[in-house]
């Protein structure tokens, strides 16, 4: 059985305890984290699960997940340097490297938006995998499958493609739904109504390309259309927002 710690307290760090706390072949040890308030979230995973502050003792685990922000794994990792243990870091745009200083590392990138008030469903989410060790890669597997999930053995440098290609399809377009549902809003009309748009949107993106299902007005050059829809618009974020994204749409049908 893997004996596993988790560095971190955020979203990240409490779905992936959560999840191998329940997970056959994981013996989920310890969690750490400076927060105490934040730690005692995790109490409900499991009675002999043990939350300190203290480094030191994940040492003697076979797997210590740092699920921390990027600009902290560099200093956790540190403090991990004499353990003998598999050190993994769980960030879509980090490179491997920069847990150079410990004997055996990897990278467990679950690729996923995660928010705490949200169930996950581990078999539809792919994990990109990465070892310094061949050996070590045969464990983040193990621990991938004892989810129910799917790995892929993606680099440092595809994984960063990939991360910054979620920011795009995530972040970014969750940013445009804020806008819409705000418009939604002001004028006293449903969100909702979006959302059979939205789901068509998503599956004809993957069904045929999104580059094979772009329609509207920035599509067809429709400069009537445009300017009616600018001038409608009352925030000046809103504006720049629509024509930028208008003139990238046309530009790119222009290639």
């Amino acid at each position: 059985m893997l004996k596993l710690s988790i560095i971190g307290t955020g979203n990240v760090a409490f779905h992936l305890a959560r999840a191998f706390s329940a997970a056959q072949g994981v013996n989920l040890q310890f969690v750490a984290g400076r927060d105490l308030e934040k730690l005692k979230t995790f109490e409900e995973f499991s009675a002999t699960l043990n939350l300190n502050k203290e480094l030191e003792k994940t040492f003697y685990s076979d797997v210590i997940l740092i699920a921390v922000s990027d600009a902290s794994i560099a200093a956790v990792s540190q403090q991990l340097m004499e353990s003998k243990a598999l050190i993994v870091h769980t960030s879509g745009s980090t490179a491997i490297q920069i847990l150079d200083q410990n004997k055996r590392c990897g990278v467990l990138y679950p690729l996923q938006s995660f928010s705490k008030e949200k169930e996950l469903v581990y078999k539809e989410i792919p994990f990109l995998i990465e070892a310094k060790l061949q050996d070590d890669l045969g464990v983040l597997k193990l621990l991938t499958e004892s989810l129910s999930a799917n790995y892929f053995t993606v680099n440092s440098k595809d994984r960063a493609a990939l991360h910054l290609a979620a920011v795009f399809s995530n972040n970014f377009t969750n940013h445009i739904l804020t806008e819409a549902k705000q418009l939604c809003n002001d004028h006293n009309v449903s969100f909702e109504l979006l959302k059979p748009l939205m789901l068509e949107t998503v599956q004809k993106a993957f069904s045929i390309g999104p580059e094979n299902s772009q329609t509207g007005p920035a599509k067809r050059k429709d400069t009537p259309t445009i300017n009616k829809q600018l001038s409608a618009l009352k925030s000046a974020e809103q504006k720049q927002l629509y024509t930028l994204l208008t003139q990238a749409i046309q530009n790119y049908y222009e290639r």
